[in-house]
């Protein structure tokens, strides 16, 4: 008998690879044969006849109750970092013959979240990309089971699962340290709502490394419009002359209220963002900001995901995609929105 690549006989993955077809491909053949191309049965034929392809019976049945879709479990869909998040799921999906669902866990918590999750997983995805950015969806990975091929993209460091983490703290500290090295004598800190906000963090750490003291926080919603009456406040204080926002939108807001408080950016205040949302180079004036590569996060959370599967699909042990943690640095990025304090 013909053998697979470990000398075992031949996987469902073996036989895909002999065919030119991918294992989804595979696994809808293994399913329901008409719904594959005659083209692709035909090749599948051909593949198992020339490899002498007798099915596990076990792993034949992860094959029929696998998806061929990638599951994205966020807390929301709509904030510029999770949309870009789910932009390089998607990309990278498609380029490896998945399509992707998204479930939006309940942020009413308790049984409401728990259930949000069971749902999901009872549409059996091939795997799980968890967006977590919040506390709320990080207290759902306890009840991921261990056995599901699953990338998480942020939170805390979960040293049994893939994870990728996009090192927001050190690129606060950067983006502080270097508003403190044009020669403002603070920075001021207006923070989104995050549980566990690592920005803030670094914006902090960085003050205190200094030897800066560091003016209270001070915080606001997810909208933008709510960032306008704080840049008014601020700007009638003319000991303020940095401010670090908590993302692009919000320093947006602020770059406003200052403006109508007759203050000028950067003349009088320089103001920085995080994230590098699209609209960040168009604004007036261009917004100096942290570039996220949160589509680069998405995408190396698929590619890891997908070698999960693919240990599930061959019966192989599980190999280092399943607890790999991979740092994506951001990029500090000066426009014309910071400049040198005035003297």
């Amino acid at each position: 008998m013909p053998r697979g690549k470990r000398g075992n006989a031949p996987s469902i993955r073996d036989v895909a690879a002999v065919a030119g077809v991918s294992v989804p491909t595979m696994s809808r053949y293994l399913k329901d044969p008409d719904r594959v191309s005659e083209k692709k049965r035909t090749a599948i034929a051909a593949a198992i006849e020339k490899l002498n392809y007798r099915p596990n019976p076990i792993a034949r049945a992860l094959a029929l109750d696998m998806s061929e879709s990638i599951a994205v479990m966020t807390a929301d869909t709509t904030l510029y970092g999770r949309t870009q998040t789910i932009a390089g799921v998607e990309r990278m999906a498609q380029e490896i013959g998945y399509s992707i669902s998204i479930c939006v866990l309940d942020a009413r918590g308790g049984d409401q979240l728990l259930s949000s999750v069971r749902d999901c997983l009872d549409r059996s995805p091939a795997g799980v990309v968890l967006i977590d950015y919040d506390r709320l969806t990080d207290s759902v990975i306890s009840h991921i089971p261990a056995s599901t091929p699953m990338t998480i993209v942020g939170g805390p460091r979960h040293v049994d699962r893939a994870q990728i983490h996009l090192c927001e703290y050190d690129s606060a500290y950067a983006m502080t340290k270097r508003l403190l090295e044009l020669g403002h004598r603070t920075v001021h800190y207006v923070s989104v709502p995050a549980d566990v906000d690592a920005r803030a963090d670094g914006w902090r750490m960085a003050l205190s490394d200094a030897q800066v003291p560091a003016p209270a926080p001070v915080a606001t919603t997810w909208n933008p419009e709510d960032a306008i009456a704080i840049g008014r406040e601020l700007g009638g204080d003319d000991d303020v002359t940095a401010i670090f926002a908590g993302n692009d939108e919000v320093a947006m807001g602020l770059m406003r209220g200052l403006t109508l408080a007759g203050r000028r950016v950067p003349d009088d205040v320089s103001v920085a963002g995080f994230d590098d949302h699209t609209l960040a180079k168009v604004w007036n004036p261009p917004l100096t900001t942290v570039r996220q590569r949160f589509g680069d996060a998405g995408a190396r959370a698929v590619e890891l995901l997908k070698q999960q599967i693919d240990d599930v699909m061959n019966e192989r042990p599980r190999g280092e995609a399943w607890t790999t943690f991979d740092e994506l640095a951001g990029e500090l990025v000066e426009r014309e929105s910071t400049g040198p304090a005035r003297r």
